[in-house]
């Protein structure tokens, strides 16, 4: 294979929306689609999330089950993925909980005026081993 293989996983309503204008997150899902997208992450290798997202939800992007975290142990990988962050303005909270939980670390993508802008914010979070 080429290319990375990628797998987009969203929720929606029936009249195609993903969230709504509410301040508490939307929950589309039910707890069996919950387990079936914690399989599907624990196959993984990193799962990617906008900072809006980041910023309305604060998620921690864990793989939720004991049984598949220990699997990924038992395949020599860790029991979380790696997170990464996309974000035009580099505008994100460094205490977000994204940051720091998990043990596969996290990094954060952006460009332009963005760069100085997350440099800022990670300046004081301590370095990845």
């Amino acid at each position: 294979m080429d290319r990375p293989y990628t797998i987009l996983s969203c929720a929606m309503s029936v009249d195609g929306r993903i969230d709504d204008t509410g301040p508490e997150r939307l929950r589309l899902s039910n707890e069996a689609d919950f387990a079936e997208i914690d399989e599907l992450r624990a196959e993984c290798d990193a799962i990617l999330v906008g900072a809006g997202t980041l910023r309305a939800d604060n998620p921690r992007l864990l793989v939720r089950s004991p049984r598949l975290r220990e699997r990924r142990r038992e395949r020599g990988r860790t029991a979380h993925l790696l997170k990464a962050l996309v974000t035009r303005s580099g505008e994100f909270d460094p205490a977000a909980r994204f940051f720091s939980t998990g043990d596969a670390g996290a990094v954060v993508y952006t460009g332009g005026a963005g760069v100085d802008t997350a440099r800022r914010a990670l300046a004081d979070r301590p370095a990845a081993d």
